[in-house]
């Protein structure tokens, strides 16, 4: 027998072994969601949307005038605690400002303006790794830093969450600044970026909040929101509805992971497989 020949008896034996282990059922804890996947080619194209649209921003007395307020916002933000007042006299700026704009404009240029504000988030979340280095920057994250770590985007200083998320969320972050509502002006992909992180990774956060999220990633055709709702059934206590679930999600698919599931469900309650 040649070298070559052992070399690949060898690896078939050992694949074929990998093979069998991965076949045997082995239970396993049924706490971890589904990571969030989202379409690469719908990524880039959303991506390019908001390119497209920051083209069209205006430098008009009224675009630079809400956009200085909502730097301004953010610099508030980035130095906790400022007065209610404070808070309240910008609302009220930035209420006028946005009508002013949309009068004079229209409602495209104030959808450029939001654009272009993600543009900005992007470059400077890329080149400083989320940190500002400088006035301008400080004033272009505001807090949005902290809300990513507390929703477990960012995890050790690092970005966990895929990238479209953390600029969903800047989005959402920018549409609540000017009063409008969070998804506003936001493609089927960054809702399932948008809703898929907290629904799939909001750990800490209640559960109803996560399942609400959930609904709304399904319904903008989310992947994985079956199995997820089966593992909520687990987290809120119904394992048994939970596990039948998973069984039937693998007879459907076949995923071995999901069999494996179930049978971590069910051992943990304590039930056997195929039980009512």
């Amino acid at each position: 027998m040649t070298e070559s020949g052992l070399k690949l008896i060898l690896w078939v034996s050992t694949a074929s072994l990998i093979i069998a282990m991965l076949a045997i059922p082995q239970p396993v804890d049924p706490w971890e969601m589904p990571s969030l996947l989202l379409d690469r080619a719908a990524v880039s194209d959303t991506i390019r949307l908001d390119e497209t649209l920051a083209l069209g921003a205006l430098d008009s007395d009224e675009a630079q005038a809400l956009r200085s307020l909502f730097l301004d916002h953010g610099r508030s933000e980035a130095n906790p605690p400022y007065e209610r007042a404070e808070f309240d006299e910008r609302q009220a700026a930035i209420h006028r400002a946005t009508q002013a704009l949309i009068e004079k404009h229209g409602a495209p240029a104030f959808e450029a303006l939001r654009a272009s504000a993600i543009e900005d988030f992007v470059r400077v979340f890329d080149d400083g790794a989320g940190e500002a280095e400088n006035d301008h920057e400080v004033a272009v994250l505001g807090g949005v830093r902290q809300v990513l770590e507390q929703y477990g985007a960012i995890h050790l200083g690092v970005l966990v969450a895929p990238p479209l998320t953390a600029r969903v969320f800047y989005k959402a972050r920018w549409n609540s600044i000017h009063r409008r509502p969070f998804v506003e002006g936001f493609t089927q992909t960054e809702l399932q970026a948008y809703w898929g992180w907290l629904a799939l990774h909001g750990w800490g956060k209640p559960l109803e909040e996560r399942e609400d999220a959930l609904v709304v990633f399904r319904d903008a055709g989310g992947f994985g929101t079956q199995e997820a709702a089966a593992l909520f059934d687990v987290l809120e206590g119904n394992p048994e509805r939970g596990s039948q679930s998973l069984e039937q999600l693998y007879e459907v698919s076949g995923e071995l992971r999901l069999r494996n599931l179930a049978l971590g469900t069910r051992h943990a309650a304590l039930l056997p497989m195929g039980s009512p």
